[in-house]
């Protein structure tokens, strides 16, 4: 074989191995493609699916959520019994309560899953943190201040909160933000309704 023939031969393997790892390379990249959207897809069909039915069982400590898809999700709170809920445990008695788990529940899949709800979160947590564990101890020790902490502030707030949440679930059509928006918005706006008309009422 010639030098010449050699030398071809050589371009020609090199050709080969440059196409293989061209190939190669645009197989990773459409197979990266194909995880991404894939991940978007089950990103946006989470976002766009809502609660249709809640089932609580108190004694098991679980909750069940069924969704629209026609999917459905077990949480289990059995290993909640200290709840950060300090202020609401200690007025109910339990972290398992029915009130309290809603509470929770709401706040770390509904609230906590959008970024306006986690910008909220970080800002009433900071304040709400820097006195709800000492309150909470006072209000174990003092039934007349908890029974007033429940019924004054505590169980209208999770009633408004369920009231906000029924008129702002047809914004989770469009998406979770939205929703989570609407459900804070009417809240606001339920609560100003609210003192307004008890100011009046008392002056």
């Amino acid at each position: 074989m010639s030098e010449d023939d050699e030398y071809d031969e050589e371009r020609e393997r090199h050709r080969e191995e440059e196409e293989h790892e061209e190939w190669r390379r645009e197989e990773e990249e459409r197979e990266e493609q194909r995880h991404e959207e894939e991940e978007r897809e089950e990103q946006d069909s989470e976002e766009s699916r809502s609660v249709v039915k809640e089932i609580t069982d108190y004694e098991e400590g679980k909750t069940t959520y069924l969704y629209d898809d026609g999917t459905y999700e077990v949480v289990h709170h059995e290993d909640e019994q200290e709840s950060d809920c300090f202020v609401a445990t200690a007025c109910y008695g339990s972290a398992l309560d029915e009130h309290v788990v809603f509470l929770r529940r709401f706040r770390d899949c509904e609230v906590m899953d959008t970024n306006i709800g986690r910008c909220f979160m970080g800002m009433f947590n900071a304040l709400y943190y820097s006195f709800s564990p000492s309150l909470a101890s006072y209000l174990r020790c003092h039934q007349g201040a908890k029974i007033m902490v429940r019924y004054a502030m505590v169980a209208p707030t999770i009633h408004l909160l369920r009231l906000s949440r029924y008129l702002a679930k047809p914004m989770g059509k469009v998406s979770r933000e939205a929703s989570i928006a609407a459900t804070g918005s009417a809240f606001v706006l339920m609560c100003f309704i609210i003192g307004w008309i008890l100011f009046h009422l008392i002056s």
